[in-house]
């Protein structure tokens, strides 16, 4: 209940409902802003870099008064968070409230069949995050054992890049799933094209759960990991892979990776305040509904405390959950910091692009912005080896903002930013259902304590 909210967001008699129904894929964008609304770097104006309020006019169809109408509107209504936080303080200087949030949303599961484009999977190969780190982990899986252990790699794309490094590392046979035709067909020319020797890797066609191996193998490589841990279908693959083609599947050194987390925290998202003045397809979003897929490199975004782990399991479990109902083993207990909220104060300062506006205008809307919750924010960790110093990060160990293929999935969780203050709580739970066929459905709850 947002007992507050009413009188304290200026905006909320302009804004567009959200929907708590949400919707989207996993590493493909469903979500995204139009214009490439994003940050600064992305809008030139005047022969340089604009900020916050430019767009690129070669990427937006808009007519010149219509971009002039946006920059105005959006200017209005980022101004007006400072405003939001005076009323904020007085509603709130009572008591303490508490409000509930939730969101739902169903996302699309790769092993149900979703098409990958070429450049998602160039952008996979190019993660300078991720790919020389299971490389990395590839080959100290098979030092000392050249020419004797098997592999199987599940999801090896048009580049088949994993089984080759597999390959180059010793591997003395390895299989190669892929359940699209046209990507297994790249994949093979990708394998012929390597000097890998001829019979080292064979490419199996189909779905992993539907794929006989000739033989069980020693080593399984699944990145078959979404923005959300689990959205790709992973429990399914790997509980069948343990069943079916692992010769142990109780030893941890049977898996890369080895352990998988989703982390989270508690965000602000500057672009909020447009899509709450606006509505999502006013403001440049493709989609009415659904959480917001950004890219993990987007300083628009800022955590309010540190993360957390929300899901965490390790693919030798003998007890992966293939279907049911998942819910984390205890609640997740946020704190606003003080100290985050300076720094992104600062981060919004520099990015934002306050032309014309001076530094104490800058700063106090940009600290506004900093304390305005839109949502729980999502993104996956990867452990690779079992001393955990391969570790892939789709964002920072504090969750800062860096390139990854992955991207942080944010439901927006009210109708505009919620005003929050240092020290207020956010206790997070959730839950999601698999059943094995149809996409897996999260929900997310926040149960906010305003001071």
């Amino acid at each position: 209940m947002l007992t507050s909210s009413s009188n304290v967001w200026v905006m909320s008699h302009h804004a567009s409902p959200m929907s708590t129904t949400l919707g989207g894929s996993s590493r493909r964008p469903q979500t995204t802003l139009r214009g490439k609304l994003v940050t600064p770097r992305h809008a030139v104006r005047g022969g340089r870099t604009g900020g916050f309020w430019s767009v690129t006019a070669s990427n937006c169809e808009s007519s010149s008064e219509q971009l002039r109408k946006w920059e105005v509107g959006r200017r209005e209504a980022l101004c007006l968070p400072a405003a939001s936080m005076v009323l904020a303080a007085t509603a709130a200087s009572a008591s303490p409230q508490v409000v509930s949030l939730d969101s739902t949303w169903v996302t699309e599961s790769y092993a149900a069949g979703t098409d990958f484009a070429l450049d998602a999977y160039e952008s996979m190969r190019d993660d300078a995050g991720r790919t020389p780190k299971f490389i990395e982990a590839i080959q100290q899986r098979l030092k000392g054992k050249e020419g004797r252990l098997s592999v199987v790699d599940i999801g090896t794309g048009p580049f088949a890049l994993l089984a080759i490094a597999a390959a180059n590392a010793g591997a003395r046979k390895v299989y190669a799933i892929e359940a699209d035709p046209e990507v297994a067909k790249l994949a093979r020319k990708a394998i012929e094209d390597s000097g890998v020797p001829k019979g080292t890797i064979e490419v199996l066609e189909g779905y992993s759960t539907e794929v006989a191996l000739p033989e069980k193998v020693d080593l399984l490589v699944a990145e078959v990991i979404g923005s959300v841990a689990t959205e790709e279908g992973v429990y399914r693959t790997i509980k069948d892979a343990q069943a079916r083609f692992l010769l142990n599947p109780a030893n941890p050194g049977s898996y890369i990776p080895l352990r998988v987390q989703t982390m989270v925290a508690p965000a602000a998202y500057a672009f909020h305040y447009m899509i709450a003045a606006e509505g999502r397809k006013a403001a440049g979003l493709t989609s009415d509904e659904g959480p917001l897929r950004l890219n993990c490199q987007d300083t628009t975004l800022t955590l309010m405390d540190e993360p957390q782990v929300f899901e965490d399991f390790r693919y030798n479990d003998s007890a992966l959950l293939s279907a049911g109902r998942w819910t984390p083993p205890t609640d997740l207990v946020f704190k606003v910091s003080g100290k985050k909220l300076a720094e992104n104060t600062q981060l919004y300062v520099r990015n934002l692009g306050f032309d014309g506006v001076s530094y104490s205008d800058a700063k106090l809307v940009s600290s506004s912005v900093a304390r305005g919750f839109s949502g729980i924010a999502l993104w996956p960790r990867l452990v690779l080896d079992a001393e955990e110093k391969l570790v892939v990060e789709a964002r920072g160990p504090r969750g800062e903002a860096q390139k990854s293929h992955w991207q942080t999935v944010l439901p927006l969780m009210t109708a505009a930013p919620l005003p929050l203050a240092v020290g207020d709580t956010i206790v997070v739970n959730g839950s999601a259902q698999f059943d094995g066929i149809k996409p897996p459905v999260y929900t997310i709850n926040a149960n906010i304590t305003r001071i």
